[in-house]
């Protein structure tokens, strides 16, 4: 039908209608695709957050070293009764790192508080995205230098959101059983549910 119009128009008439029906083609394709992106979906808004951090073991160290961790303020803390801190260090005999859900280091007071750990099986580095499966729910995982963890972190900061959960990893870079000290890195991601431990806004 638009061919037996146009051929009942002048050349210029028909190179007209012929550009119009191509934006018409690509207008309809945009709606299409614009269709297909759920405006509902959840988006990433903020930057994965990378550092390094100095900690020390909560035992056989003053009360005033810092020995846990707060990841949502990404943040060491010292071992407080108000346990605003996510996870704890320790050192055991062999100078290896433990670390400790709040849970188990606050009892009652933090019973409704779970963190959950996996030790990561191979390359820090190869962990660009965090899995969904795999996780011990306070439970304690030991780690020796260049070791990591993988942390699965339900908050009330993501309640009114699809996933309530947030991730991170962490490895340990150095540990002292003299001074007591441990150094380690980690990545975290503060989008609930985004799992991406690449720096940047995650996209999924």
């Amino acid at each position: 039908m638009f061919a037996v119009i146009l051929s009942r128009l002048s050349p210029v008439s028909r190179l007209t209608a012929a550009r119009r029906l191509v934006a018409l083609t690509v207008a309809a394709g945009a709606i299409g695709l614009a269709a297909c992106d759920d405006p509902f979906a959840p988006r990433a808004t903020t930057r994965v957050r990378i550092d390094s951090f100095l900690v020390y073991s909560m035992s056989q160290t003053p009360v005033t070293a810092p020995a846990a961790f707060n990841i949502l303020l990404f943040t060491p803390l010292r071992l407080e009764p108000t346990y605003g801190y996510d996870i704890v260090f320790d050192l055991d005999a062999s100078g290896n790192v433990v670390i400790l859900p709040v849970r188990l280091v606050g009892g009652a007071v933090t019973a409704g508080r779970s963190v959950g750990l996996q030790k990561i099986q191979g390359s820090y580095e190869d962990v660009t995205r965090a899995p969904t499966r795999g996780y011990q729910y306070d439970s304690t995982v030991t780690l020796a230098v260049n070791e990591g963890v993988l942390v699965e972190l339900p908050t009330d900061a993501c309640q009114f959101q699809t996933s309530r959960v947030v991730y991170a990893k962490l490895q340990i870079s150095a540990a002292d059983p003299v001074s007591r000290r441990i150094a380690f890195r980690i990545a975290y991601d503060p989008n609930c549910g985004f799992r991406s431990f690449l720096p940047g806004i995650p996209k999924d």
